[in-house]
């Protein structure tokens, strides 16, 4: 069995990725290339395909984003 993916809002994934640092133009490009699906009519990201994109930022250490999702 499979663990389903965890999604975060808009408003969350701002929120968590400029905790790490990013600026506005870094979150606008994350979001637009992990693209959003659609749960119960509302854009959703998932949290893994942040962690993995954010995670290829020089300034962080891999294991601070996926620390952080976890507690958005």
């Amino acid at each position: 069995m499979s663990i389903p993916p965890r999604y975060l809002d808009r408003d969350t994934a701002t929120r968590l990725l400029a905790a790490q640092g990013f600026n506005s133009l870094d979150i606008e490009c994350i979001l637009d290339l992990t693209g959003p699906a659609r749960r119960g009519g509302t854009a959703c990201w998932s949290t893994h395909g942040i962690e993995r994109l954010a995670s290829r930022a020089w300034w962080l250490d891999k294991t601070d984003i996926g620390q952080a999702a976890q507690a958005a």
